[in-house]
């Protein structure tokens, strides 16, 4: 069994000499970090906002999109009443018809479908499943 003391001198020693590097990078990667978990609860908040307002409509559907104007990855949720676009969230310059010319009308669903955040968190298994490790190809044990 390992010295105590040694390990306590080595981590004390590791801590002097590369903390201040620590430091410097939790420093750096603060921001980048930060923009990104304002992204993902933005991208959660207009989902949810998306579902509430399809739940307050007669017939209310949520249909996932992208916006063809802005080219980027972000979702645009587009609510229907019916078979009529309503409303996006987030709220875009683009009109709905562009929204949804070229999307699967089909791929839609009801609120009551889309699990929230939270009941999907309490789907997911407890543990993973263990995954037996690999054998090279072409040896065999024993």
């Amino acid at each position: 069994m390992p010295d105590r003391g040694k390990a306590v001198g080595r981590i004390v020693k590791w801590g002097v000499k590369y903390g201040p590097h620590v430091v410097v990078l939790a420093q750096q990667a603060k921001d980048p970090a930060m923009a990104a978990a304002k992204k993902t609860m933005e991208r959660q908040r207009s989902r949810r906002l998306a579902v509430e307002h399809a739940s307050t409509v007669r017939e209310g559907t949520v249909l996932k999109a992208f916006d063809p104007r802005q080219g980027s990855d972000e979702p645009v949720w587009v609510v229907f009443s019916g078979e009529e676009p309503i409303a996006a969230h987030p709220a875009t310059t683009t009109p709905l018809a562009d929204l949804v010319a070229r999307s699967d009308l089909s791929m839609r669903k009801s609120p009551h479908e889309m699990p929230s955040t939270s009941e999907w968190v309490r789907q997911l298994p407890r543990q993973l499943p263990r995954q037996l490790p690999r054998q090279r190809p072409g040896r065999r044990k024993g």
